[in-house]
């Protein structure tokens, strides 16, 4: 709820917790706070998901 809200608040960017950092990510976030808003930031954060997994992937090889 907080960035479908406009909040640009992301754990992984906070705490840094594993590699998080040596990816390039985007935080998702929409600023109208309506279901529809969650709805988005949730496809987003499917997007920015394949993107750290290619990311990682390209980071194996």
């Amino acid at each position: 709820m907080l960035r479908a809200s406009g909040i640009e608040w992301d754990l992984r960017n906070v705490d840094y917790y594993e590699s998080y950092d040596e990816f390039d990510l985007q935080v998702q976030r929409q600023r109208e706070g309506d279901s529809i808003a969650c709805y988005l930031v949730q496809i987003g954060e499917i997007t920015e998901s394949i993107k750290i997994i290619q990311q990682a992937l390209e980071g194996m090889l």
